[in-house]
């Protein structure tokens, strides 16, 4: 089993599937973990559609120090299409740099592939390089979700 000895999980999760998988790649991996929180409550629809262009997220951390860590894992349920605003805004506010990322998203229907290319576009914006990318359908229960995120590793050549 391969061991990415220095990685970071970050993602954000409203219902908890996300978290579910994040903690999975955290138990398969060794890695560390960091969850976003979301302090906004009201949202409108525009919001969830147009996550690049509104900046609606008061999250805490704003920013993550990412020095220490060779690859960083972000993950990001999809909602209509997009990823979460508070995922939009920890990209945008971090230097990927010198840093390997690999980008994982749930959702109950679909929506994933360009949320994926709006991600990948994001991150590499800010310097990082995008190693790989998957997604996990949550539509089904804790063990499936947790048995796909271990697939989706395993794929990618990463347990």
């Amino acid at each position: 089993m391969v061991y990415y000895m220095r990685s970071l999980v970050v993602f954000y999760t409203r219902s908890g599937n996300t978290g579910l998988v994040a903690h999975t790649i955290k138990r398969e991996i060794k890695s560390h973990i960091k969850e976003i929180t979301d302090y906004t409550t009201q949202r409108t629809v525009f919001d969830y559609m147009f996550t690049s262009l509104i900046d609606s997220a008061s999250i805490n951390p704003r920013k993550i120090d990412i020095d220490y860590y060779e690859t960083i894992f972000i993950g990001t349920p999809i909602w209509l299409g997009s990823i979460t605003p508070a995922i939009k805004k920890i990209i945008d506010n971090t230097d990927f740099k010198n840093k390997n990322v690999v980008l994982f998203n749930t959702m109950k229907i679909g929506g994933s592939h360009n949320a994926m290319n709006k991600m990948a576009k994001l991150v590499r914006k800010q310097n990082g390089n995008v190693v790989g990318a998957f997604s996990i359908r949550t539509n089904c229960s804790d063990l499936e979700i947790m048995s796909r995120t271990r697939e989706a590793l395993n794929d990618l050549n990463l347990t």
